[in-house]
């Protein structure tokens, strides 16, 4: 009978340990979020783009970064009403409201440095 109770307090202890590394990876991820949409909110590319990892930068440049977000993110929405959606397969969803609604998509690499960063309508899925 000890050694159930043992091996139990084992199970929960490591089940704990599992449960508070993710909720720590979604509190890391949620904080970043709100950082982006700040960011967006106050038209700041460059700083968006100095908590991106080396993943999306070898994707697109500073500079092009900058451009899409002067030229064509920024004019369309000015991302003052943004509400969370779900979190799915580390990827936290906003939807943007506005005309048109619009969806963020964002998360992490292993460095906790953004490594999505997708603006696109809005989908339920």
């Amino acid at each position: 009978m000890k050694k159930v109770i043992i091996i139990f307090i084992c199970v929960f202890f490591i089940k704990s340990g599992f449960t508070q590394a993710t909720d720590t990876s979604k509190s890391i991820l949620d904080s970043v979020s709100l950082k982006v949409i700040y960011y967006l909110q106050n038209k700041q590319p460059d700083s968006i783009y100095s908590i991106t990892g080396q993943n999306f930068r070898d994707h697109i440049t500073k500079e092009d970064f900058k451009n899409i977000s002067e030229n064509q993110i920024f004019p369309v929405n000015n991302f003052q009403n943004v509400i969370y959606v779900k979190t799915l397969n580390g990827i936290n969803k906003y939807k943007v409201a506005g005309s048109p609604e619009l969806q963020l998509l964002i998360s992490l690499d292993k460095e906790n440095k953004i490594e999505t960063f997708l603006i696109q309508p809005y989908s339920e899925n």
